[in-house]
């Protein structure tokens, strides 16, 4: 038995099989080869519902009668005139079912089938569409709209283009049969349609639409009235929508997606660019040749609508090739598009709807509760006040008379030139959380938590990092002009956003200090996240960032390069990176305060990440847009999903030379604002010897948090996992409890840099009085 079963195939017909065979017995070959027919094969299935049919025919043919059954027997005779009932009408056989059935032939089988059309449909209309040609390229969407245009009798032929077969992935939103399985979808679609209607005309292109069959689709035995462009093939949604534009004819296509409806009538508008001028900016001669969705993601979105498309497809994106292989589609969308798809190509076909553009029939806003309910509670993010020109001029009042007494003044040029340099060190997201305020010789540094509040910057440890690197090169800068910086740091302890008051004297040259040669180096440094192969660096240069580091009393920098400890911190900082963006305050810091999309984003606030700067592949720039809309995050946290945010990181640590972690003996603000100082210097060093530094911040803000905090506004579940993740980061950088733990960031071999972040200028964040 088991050698039968797997001996078993279907014969060439049963898998090519699509037209019927048609038996009229009032002629006498049809009679031979109907006899035949049931002599060689005892096993045809016949059904013979024929006077049903004609009981049916009588009724429309008396519509004003009320028929019992005498007067149906005796109208009935009377229509067949002595013809036996067997011969009246057409036997059809469906040779790959095996099955007869015994019907009204064409004219009376028509009446009766599309009888309860009328007037919806009206016998004129009717006979207009019975001559009509459509075109379909793509069965999923597309059979549905196939199948319904055929109840309805709308076209006179169909020509249906599929190259691919049904497979069990097909069948949540294709209405076949499990025994249908890897035959051509066209054969599946044409034999469903053919079983509905025999009379249809339906045309196969079982190899779907290419460049030496399109003429043919669109022109052979007439050209065509209509296109429904249904298909996944990127390359030739464009071809046929430039021979549909040359030939004049219009293109409907539905996405199975918020019931968005493109439509573009090129036989009124010839002129129209394609697809609505969404992909006019992208390169279209390469579509054939991609093959990942990799690849077709940023084609596909612009066709979609990165705006427009549903929360869940959204988040759908996100987790393709992580938990998913493509976008989904659901059966209730696909019909749905298939009876939007039908109505709209019968209107257009009929002269009653002329118009182009993009359509959304959202069934959850049109039938949905009134009151929106989201997948989780909303949130609301921490604020604080923006540091005013009179808050600084209050605080700059309440210093004591010794701190604030200077002698020497600035010149209005050198106060800038000042700035100038302070302003170019790094800062967390390049938010430039720094407000300047001059007087009388004294020059103070606030630090405006209105820019900084965020879920990363607990206890304000990334901003007094940021101080601190912008007091190095203040004081680099001041020791470059001759002048001798005196600071007093956190002067106000209960005025903490007070950070600093500088005042300035003729160096002295005692007073230079052995790492002022870094200053060379203020306009060049800048965050290089280009990714690369994994190229060692020489021991040398890792030698003298650890001593360079050690100018800072205190500061100990560790350095890990074996591949296994590379791998291990990897995971970390990618687990990190992703439960960041999954919590909604880091979400939100990220997305809404830090990103920028565009240049013109990037010129007008002159701060943030340019998107460009992230050395991210078309496809992921579309995952993150996908991932910026909050109810994304939303839908992710509930699946469990998010691991695509972890790829940009192991991309980025995959092609680090080694990961540097910069520690201070204790764990407070000084420490912190000391430690940026050293990862100033630092990254310097690292800038006069062509190497790369990334900051790869995520984990030790979390820890922070976790620790410090003691794990506050991180939900539970998130927490045990950082639990873990603090386990294996304290296997590979053992340090001991309540450490300064400033700086984490990946060394690489310098590459030629793309995008380099802008700062504001001087004058939006100088207050001074000349």
């Amino acid at each position: 038995m088991n050698k039968r079963l797997t001996d078993i195939n279907k014969s060439e017909e049963a898998f090519t099989a699509y037209k019927p065979i048609f038996f009229r017995l009032a002629f006498e070959k049809d009679r031979l080869a109907l006899e035949k027919l049931l002599s060689d094969n005892d096993r045809i299935f016949i059904f013979n519902e024929i006077q049903g049919q004609l009981k049916e025919l009588i009724k429309l043919l008396h519509p004003t009668r009320k028929l019992n059954d005498a007067d149906y027997d005796y109208l009935i005779d009377n229509h067949l005139n002595g013809l036996p009932m067997e011969e009246y009408g057409v036997w059809v056989y469906y040779p790959w079912s095996n099955r007869l059935v015994h019907i009204l032939d064409e004219h009376e089988f028509i009446e009766v089938r599309t009888n309860r059309n009328q007037y919806k449909i009206t016998p004129e209309e009717r006979d207009k569409l019975s001559k009509q040609k459509i075109g379909v390229i793509g069965l999923s969407v597309g059979q549905s709209i196939s199948l319904t245009l055929a109840l309805e009798r709308s076209f006179g032929e169909l020509r249906i283009a599929d190259f691919d077969v049904l497979e069990l992935s097909n069948l949540n939103r294709i209405r076949s049969g499990l025994s249908n399985l890897n035959l051509k979808k066209t054969v599946c679609v044409a034999r469903e349609i053919l079983e509905i209607d025999p009379f249809l005309n339906v045309t196969l292109f079982s190899d779907g639409i290419t460049e030496d069959n399109i003429d043919d689709f669109f022109l052979k035995n007439g050209k065509l009235d209509l296109v429904i462009d249904e298909c996944d093939g990127l390359d030739i949604k464009i071809l046929c929508r430039y021979k549909a534009k040359e030939l004049k004819i219009p293109v409907f296509m539905e996405s199975s997606d918020r019931g968005t409806i493109d439509i573009e009538r090129f036989d009124l508008e010839p002129d129209r660019t394609i697809l609505h001028g969404l992909i006019d900016h992208l390169d279209h001669k390469k579509l054939k040749y991609l093959k990942t969705n990799e690849e077709k993601i940023p084609y596909i979105l612009p066709m979609l609508g990165t705006d427009t498309i549903s929360k869940r497809m959204k988040a759908s994106m996100v987790e393709i090739e992580q938990t998913i292989t493509t976008w989904p589609q659901l059966a209730s969308s696909v019909v749905f598009g298939g009876g939007i798809g039908a109505d709209i190509c019968r209107r257009i076909i009929l002269d009653q709807f002329h118009d182009s553009g993009r359509y959304i029939v959202d069934m959850e806003e049109l039938v949905g509760n009134k009151i929106k309910i989201n997948p989780t509670t909303e949130r609301s993010f921490p604020s604080f006040p923006e540091i005013t020109g009179e808050d600084m001029e209050n605080t700059y009042k309440e210093l004591s008379i010794e701190i604030r007494s200077a002698n020497f003044l600035l010149s209005e040029g050198t106060l800038f030139e000042l700035i100038n340099a302070a302003n170019l060190a790094p800062s967390v997201g390049n938010n430039q959380p720094w407000k300047w305020f001059y007087k009388e010789g004294s020059l103070l540094l606030f630090h405006d938590k209105s820019i900084t509040i965020s879920f990363g910057d607990y206890d304000e440890v990334g901003s007094n990092v940021t101080m601190g690197a912008c007091i190095e090169n203040l004081i680099l800068k001041a020791h470059h002009l001759g002048l001798n910086v005196t600071k007093n740091i956190f002067p106000l302890p209960e005025k903490p956003l007070l950070v600093a008051v500088f005042s300035f004297s003729e160096i002295l040259p005692a007073q230079k200090q052995p790492t002022d040669y870094l200053v060379n180096y203020i306009e060049k440094r800048c965050t290089n996240r280009n990714n690369g192969k994994r190229i060692s660096v020489d021991k040398s240069d890792i030698d003298s960032l650890k001593n360079i580091a050690q100018s800072i009393p205190g500061a100990v920098l560790h350095i890990i390069e074996s591949d296994a400890d590379l791998e291990a911190i990897k995971n970390v900082i990618a687990a990190c990176d992703r439960l960041r963006f999954m919590h909604p305050e880091g979400h939100h810091d990220f997305f809404t305060k830090e990103i920028r999309w565009t240049k013109e984003d990037c010129e007008k606030t002159r701060d943030g990440l340019d998107i460009a700067a992230f050395d991210l592949t078309p496809s992921e720039v579309a995952g993150f847009k996908m991932a910026s809309d909050p109810d994304v995050i939303k839908y992710l946290t509930i699946w469990e999903g998010g691991k695509a945010f972890e790829k940009m990181t192991r991309k980025a640590v995959d092609s680090a030379a080694a990961i540097a972690f910069l520690t201070m003996p204790t764990y407070n603000n000084v420490n912190y604002l000391l430690g940026g100082q050293c990862v100033q210097r630092i990254w310097l060093e690292a800038t006069k010897r062509n190497l790369s530094i990334q900051p790869m911040l995520a984990p030790l803000f979390l820890f922070t948090r976790l620790i410090h905090g003691n794990g506050e506004n991180i939900p539970a579940k998130m927490s045990d996992e950082l639990k873990e993740l603090r386990k294996k980061f304290l296997t590979i950088f053992p340090i001991k409890e309540n450490m300064g733990e400033i700086f984490l960031f990946k060394i690489s071999l310098s590459s030629e840099l793309q995008v380099r972040s802008l700062r504001k200028p001087v004058e939006s964040v100088l207050t001074w009085t000349k």
